[in-house]
């Protein structure tokens, strides 16, 4: 047997590994005869991770494959407990942090309609003796939506996969671990991680500040009730975590886009709208839709969304998505508005600051399409 060429570019012990390379080479070509040449492990994700994430890495090399050199590909995350957290091993918090490994363990994600998008392929999770979870995986070759058009087509593909649920072609699955109110579990987090705005409210200076303080304070004590009315909508299968970055375009043979979203770790059974909103909502702040035609890409998706529904067959009423939609976009505020008046106050001590006026400018414009579809949600509530 040759000897394993191992070149390990980060503090990950992959040189220990080699057997689960072995099994996983052995799914990646359906074959049992595979021969591990050469590792290569390096960072696939830098900078600002998921407290749940211990780091994500793309393990490559070499491999004999019925007499041919061939190169594989995979990518292993490794999860890990939230130790700021108390609610860390609750299995129903939003980001409770084994709920992708027991994802993977259970084949659900196996189970989902590939006509219309799927994850990765799972090929081994493994509990280490650290309390670390290893999930070992394919590596997708695909590229991030970008564009209009294609963020559309990501819109129409969830509202073709929420249609299978509604319509009963797919059953919601029971798993215990699945969180069953993702957003009430959301706002209480981004309450702990977001900058505590009271302190900032006397030194507000500017009338547009004040505004969003008092809307904002209107929106928590409305809460409860919008909350409330969200659970009374039709029931998903939802991603909840839609930013670009998660999901993946590869072109088939015949050049259509296919679909995959990765990292499940937020998956929920939540309303319907509700996931739209989290994929317009997070790249409307991260950069993604532009700033400027945050309306008219909030139309467009919608409407995508609705096409995928009723393409799907759901002829249910179009109001209890809109309902879903704005509601839970508005809801993203609970983590922005802080922002901003934190934002604020530092702008007071420091007026010259160029790229903070840029930031701040871009966030008033992502609130005030919070306050819109907050509006619409009240007007929609389902009381």
């Amino acid at each position: 047997m040759l000897q394993v060429q191992v070149e390990g570019r980060t503090g990950l012990p992959i040189e220990g590994k080699l057997e689960q390379l072995n099994r996983c080479l052995e799914q990646i070509f359906g074959h049992d005869g595979v021969e591990l040449l050469s590792v290569v492990c390096e960072d696939l994700v830098s900078g600002s991770l998921n407290p749940t994430t211990a780091g994500i890495y793309r393990v490559h090399g070499l491999a004999h494959v019925r007499g041919e050199e061939k190169s594989w590909s995979l990518v292993l995350k490794v999860s890990k407990a939230d130790s700021d957290d108390k609610l860390k091993d609750d299995i129903q918090h939003h980001n409770y942090w084994l709920r992708e490994a027991l994802l993977f363990e259970s084949g659900l994600l196996d189970e989902l309609p590939e006509s219309i998008l799927r994850a990765p392929r799972s090929y081994l999770v493994e509990e280490q003796a650290d309390g670390t979870a290893w999930l070992w995986m394919e590596h997708v070759d695909g590229y991030y939506p970008r564009t209009k058009e294609q963020l559309v087509h990501v819109a129409h593909q969830l509202g073709r996969f929420g249609g299978e649920y509604l319509m009963g072609r797919s059953g919601l699955p029971s798993e215990t671990w699945i969180c069953r109110s993702w957003l009430k579990s959301w706002i209480v987090g981004s309450r702990q991680y977001a900058p505590d705005p009271h302190p900032y409210v006397d030194q507000l200076q500017k009338e547009n500040e004040r505004s969003i303080w008092a809307w904002f304070q209107q929106l928590e004590r409305e809460e409860e009730q919008l909350l409330a009315s969200l659970q009374r909508l039709p029931r998903v299968l939802a991603h909840q975590d839609l930013g670009h970055k998660n999901i993946l375009l590869v072109q088939d043979p015949q050049g259509a886009e296919q679909v995959v979203f990765i990292d499940w770790q937020f998956m929920s059974i939540s309303g319907v709208g509700e996931d739209l909103a989290k994929m317009f909502g997070v790249n409307m702040s991260n950069g993604v839709i532009p700033l400027g035609h945050y309306r008219e890409y909030r139309e467009a998706l919608f409407d995508s969304y609705i096409a995928g529904l009723r393409a799907a067959g759901w002829d249910g009423d179009a109001a209890l998505a809109r309902f879903g939609f704005c509601a839970a976009a508005a809801f993203r505020s609970v983590w922005e508005v802080p922002r901003y008046l934190a934002w604020a106050t530092q702008l007071e001590e420091n007026p010259q600051d160029e790229q903070l006026i840029q930031r701040m400018e871009r966030l008033e414009q992502v609130i005030a399409i919070h306050m819109e579809m907050w509006a619409e949600a009240q007007a929609k509530a389902l009381i």
